[in-house]
């Protein structure tokens, strides 16, 4: 898809779920902003242009403190609530219609390894302080709860959420 059709799904995915109107969010809201800076820096870092991407994206850091590499891949029709604290490491794939709170992490595991980024496949919600690590899939239409750290995979529509201090995985 290009820079723009991505962003126009994005803007259309924002009026539909939470009815904002598409001229306001492109002035006022962070997410909006960032999802077009990382589109605009994927699409110069696929057309091997040399240090815009990273200038952009580290413009959207400083300004709103959210860290989304350039060599991600995010499909057109992703929200990012708030934003604030949002890390989207380099080999991530989030797919469309995917709703993403603040404070949550797509990284690798740090094992010492290349162990990959996470998959996150349609119609998934990440709720506030979501970490995902490693080269996991989240099936689609699945809900990450709040502070839940998850290292494996998760089937489609499940809910994972913490209950006394464990991670539990239940179908939604």
């Amino acid at each position: 898809m290009s820079v723009f059709k991505d962003f126009r799904a994005d803007l259309q995915f924002l009026k539909e779920r939470y009815e904002v109107s598409k001229l306001v969010a492109i002035f006022t809201n962070r997410g909006i902003h960032a999802l077009l800076c990382y589109r605009i820096a994927h699409c110069m870092h696929r057309r091997r242009v040399p240090l815009f991407p990273l200038i952009l994206t580290r413009i959207i850091q400083v300004f709103y403190s959210i860290d989304i590499d350039y060599k991600a891949k995010l499909e057109g029709g992703i929200i990012i609530i708030h934003g604030v604290g949002l890390v989207i490491g380099g080999g991530a794939i989030v797919k469309t219609r995917t709703v993403v709170y603040h404070q949550v992490t797509l990284g690798i595991k740090g094992s010492g390894q290349r162990d990959g980024f996470p998959t996150i496949n349609e119609g998934c919600i990440l709720c506030a302080g979501a970490k995902l690590f490693g080269a996991i899939v989240i099936g689609e239409n699945s809900i990450i709860g709040a502070n839940v750290v998850v290292t494996s995979n998760v089937d489609k529509g499940s809910l994972v959420k913490m209950r006394n201090n464990e991670v539990k995985k239940l179908k939604i």
